[in-house]
């Protein structure tokens, strides 16, 4: 893909060059480029959680395992849910089994979704619940 897109572009620059060149010598006149379009795929974006674009020519599109199936012109508006979750993954320090926030009360085992969810910039750790507990924690 990137060697056609290359090739592309080497074709475009040489094509100016003699444009020019010819603008330079004499008059000319520019024919429409009637060649096929490439098939092209236009993400315009994420509106109010939906993954809206546009195909072009003849392409398939998935998001996830799901085919999208653009409209007559080409358009289509789908559920960014795949692409608009933000993963993160944080590796406790060693030995640590416990987690909480420094701006909360309650601390979690590291790998449940309470522990997950906590922002890593205020994350504390502790190696048992008693630990946690004697800091404060519940």
């Amino acid at each position: 893909m990137f060697s056609c897109a290359f090739l592309i572009l080497i074709t475009l620059i040489a094509c100016m060059g003699a444009i020019r060149s010819a603008a330079a010598a004499s008059a000319f006149t520019i024919l429409p480029d009637t060649r096929p379009l490439l098939p092209t795929v236009i993400l315009k974006g994420i509106e109010n959680g939906e993954l809206t674009g546009e195909v072009r020519g003849d392409v398939r599109i998935f998001l996830g395992d799901t085919q999208i199936i653009p409209n007559g012109s080409g358009a289509f508006k789908v559920p960014a849910g795949v692409l608009a979750k933000n993963v993160r993954t944080v590796v406790a320090p060693e030995g640590m089994r416990f987690v909480a926030s420094t701006k909360g009360k309650r601390f979690y085992p590291v790998s449940s979704k309470q522990g997950q969810g906590l922002s890593p910039k205020n994350r504390i750790y502790f190696p048992t619940a008693e630990a946690a507990k004697s800091a404060g924690y519940r």
